[in-house]
């Protein structure tokens, strides 16, 4: 399976892995670009944190709740800071769904009275 059929998919099931191999899948949303997926993450999640100490994931097909329709296939992940360009991405394949999520969570931080988070694109290359 390559990235372009991947990127096809409205959901994927990220795997990351702890310190100890223990495998947490994450669904996520993702778009294709010069051969690679991009993913979009708050810069303090447990994924990021996980893929910072070991690259290594596994992406599938998978449901909007991560259950996996599709074989996994074993990516590399870089920790991008800019994220411009997965948010332009992101909103052509997912249309109004996109800007209404981050309004979602803008809008849930305020009620918790958090601060905006920091943001940062996922770069998967598939191995």
């Amino acid at each position: 399976m390559d990235a372009a059929t991947i990127a096809r998919e409205r959901h994927i099931s990220l795997t990351s892995f702890k310190r100890d191999g223990t495998p947490v899948s994450t669904p996520v949303w993702c778009a294709k670009e010069n051969g690679s997926l991009l993913v979009f993450s708050e810069a303090n999640s447990w994924k990021v944190k996980r893929i910072r100490h070991d690259p290594h994931v596994q992406i599938a097909p998978s449901s909007a709740r991560g259950s996996p329709h599709g074989p996994a296939v074993d990516g590399d992940a870089l920790i991008l800071e800019d994220t411009a360009e997965v948010e332009t991405l992101l909103a052509r394949k997912y249309g109004w769904m996109w800007p209404a999520c981050n309004r979602l969570t803008v809008l849930t931080r305020r009620l918790r009275r958090q601060s905006p988070p920091k943001s940062v694109t996922i770069k998967i290359t598939l191995r």
